[in-house]
């Protein structure tokens, strides 16, 4: 099947020129790093643009026309590198007994398996190796205080530094435990395997074990959305698939997608940036991660923290939105109605009562009327809070309380954005 596709090898000067159409982006030398977690997610990917001019790029290409439905590559099983073989390894063996609470379990065998092996110049994956990004510089953690200074007012910043810190983190960890680690590659290479391995490993189903594989020449297609092949791993044959959904014409280059996602993942993981991040319907999946907790200087914060923790979770609340109604915007807008709630509004939702399902309903509409009707915010609030019965946690209060209420929880948000985008 590999007949039908070829790896090309682009002049980084020209790579931005090389692109089929407006939105997909040339294949970088690097992928991304959150590659497909699921078998089942078959449009999901890594990838890369490197935007950098000494970056590496790459991109796979169509030999011939390719028809839908056409398994147009397969990798064996015993070319892919897997968790087991990195848990079956000297470090990997301490790691296990050990129980570290590292950052990316799964990917820390990976890499821990490729840093051992690359140095077998006998290796069977030594060709594999050889072809792997010399050059990450098109992604973030390596950047330099004047490449991050672009990026000055963007959450991203946190992040990086976060990515940073979890994998220096790691590395210390576990040569604290296997210090041979330390002969095998520095806290640099360490880096340079997690960014690899992140960007590139697919999760698979093998032999039943959900586990997560480096899959050569696969890892090698570039993102596009929406997707254009997809990928699975083949039991029956014991090897991993990619199938096209659509015709590839002869010389075009192959995508595949490494998901719906905010252009922060892309950044961060992939090393690119999505002009147009909008998917076919509409939706843009560009978000912001919002921290929603209660003050302390609130009169009542005790009480609120009472109802704050009836649920497991951390007391400040990183809630990721976008602009759109999903689920992550109605969590944040239930725990923003808690923190801006009075007491009396407190006591109407905190109170054991009926069903979710007859008190949504008849919230909702005791609101309206009692908004039309009102002529106050204090009427408003007194007669919706005598109409409401339970919610279980902070997460449940998906509905208005009041106007005074859903205004100051508004207002709240406005603030919490302008924390999020101060430059």
């Amino acid at each position: 099947m590999i007949d039908m596709l070829e790896l090309r090898e682009y002049d980084s000067a020209l790579a931005s020129t090389n692109v089929d159409e407006q939105t997909k982006l040339p294949l970088s030398e690097t992928s991304s790093e959150e590659k497909k977690e699921s078998p089942t997610s078959n449009d999901e990917k890594k990838s890369g643009s490197y935007h950098e001019s000494d970056a590496e790029m790459r991109g796979v290409h169509a030999r011939q026309n390719i028809a839908p439905n056409t398994v147009c590559m397969t990798v064996p099983l015993k070319c892919l590198v897997t968790v087991e073989m990195g848990q079956s390894t000297p470090i990997g063996q301490k790691i296990l007994v050990s129980d570290l609470d590292l950052d990316a379990p799964k990917h820390i065998f990976l890499m821990i398996y490729v840093l051992m092996d690359r140095l077998n110049p006998q290796s069977f994956y030594q060709p594999y190796y050889d072809v792997l990004p010399k050059n990450l510089s098109n992604m973030p953690i390596f950047w330099n205080d004047d490449d991050l200074r672009l990026l000055q007012g963007s959450y991203i910043l946190a992040q990086i530094a976060d990515r940073n810190e979890a994998i220096e983190d790691d590395y210390n960890a576990i040569c604290d435990i296997a210090p041979e680690l330390a002969d095998i590659a520095t806290l640099e290479e360490f880096k340079w395997a997690r960014m690899c391995v992140c960007s590139r490993n697919f999760g698979l189903v093998i032999h039943g074990q959900r586990t997560s594989a480096m899959v050569p020449h696969a890892d090698m297609l570039n993102h596009y959305r929406p997707r254009e092949t997809k990928w699975t791993y083949d039991e029956d044959h014991e090897c991993f698939t990619i199938t096209t959904l659509q015709t590839i014409p002869s010389q075009s280059q192959i995508y595949d997608s490494y998901g719906q996602k905010c252009n922060h993942r892309f950044l961060l993981n992939y090393g690119f940036a999505v002009e147009s991040n909008v998917e076919l319907d509409g939706f843009c999946p560009n978000e912001v991660p919002l921290e929603v907790s209660l003050s302390p200087t609130d009169p009542i914060h005790d009480k609120k923290l009472e109802f704050w923790c009836r649920e497991d979770g951390p007391l400040v609340r990183r809630i990721r939105v976008c602009v759109s109604n999903n689920e992550n915007t109605k969590v944040l807008m239930s725990f923003l109605r808690v923190v801006v709630a009075t007491e009396e509004e407190l006591n109407a939702i905190c109170k054991t009562g009926g069903s979710s399902s007859n008190r949504n309903t008849t919230a909702t509409s005791s609101f309206l009327t009692a908004a039309e009707n009102s002529t106050s915010i204090a009427t408003t609030t007194s007669l919706f809070c005598g109409i409401l019965n339970v919610y279980r946690t902070c997460r449940d209060v998906r509905f208005p309380i009041s106007l005074r209420n859903e205004r100051a929880a508004l207002e709240h948000l406005l603030c919490l954005v302008r924390q999020a985008c101060v430059i």
